[in-house]
């Protein structure tokens, strides 16, 4: 059973790993072509309901299930903040402005954690997933109020 448990557990990282990978190319493509916003605010959605159903089930299958989401929205995510934050700035501080982006994720994502664990252990897993969830929404508000629909290299705006 423990080692059946190990196996399924490896299946579904990777399964996880390969679709993130998977989709960040296409997501990238789409993104220089129809715009960074709207494609960042489908990834933080389909984060939404994924949080809301590790929040809801404890089916392996349908676990699985999620973490192929789950890998859709890191691999869409991972590859718009970049540009996202790449796109604010002008050429000469490209890597300075996505350096900072990726640090300002770990912090967040340190504090996150931290809080997450907290939740986890004073509460129970549900409440962890579903505070996720909740943030996921209020992130996706904040990028269609704070976001133009498209961004050209300096942050002008085509239209919106």
């Amino acid at each position: 059973m423990r080692k059946a448990l190990l196996t399924t557990t490896f299946l579904i990282y990777g399964g996880f790993n390969l679709v993130a990978a998977l989709i960040s190319y296409p997501a990238g493509f789409l993104s220089d072509r129809l715009g960074r916003r709207n494609l960042l605010v489908s990834s933080i959605m389909i984060f939404f309901f994924t949080y809301l159903g590790f929040a809801l089930t404890r089916n392996i299958a349908v676990i699985g299930v999620l973490f192929v989401f789950y890998g859709l929205y890191q691999g869409i995510i991972r590859s718009l903040g970049k540009a996202l934050a790449s796109d604010y700035v002008s050429d000469s501080l490209r890597a300075s402005a996505i350096g900072w982006y990726n640090t300002t994720l770990g912090v967040c994502g340190l504090v996150a954690s931290l809080l997450g664990g907290w939740l986890w252990d004073q509460v129970g897993h549900t409440t962890v997933f579903l505070f996720g969830a909740v943030f996921a929404a209020v992130g996706a508000i904040a990028c269609m109020t704070l976001i133009p629909a498209f961004v050209t290299r300096g942050g002008i705006t085509e239209s919106s």
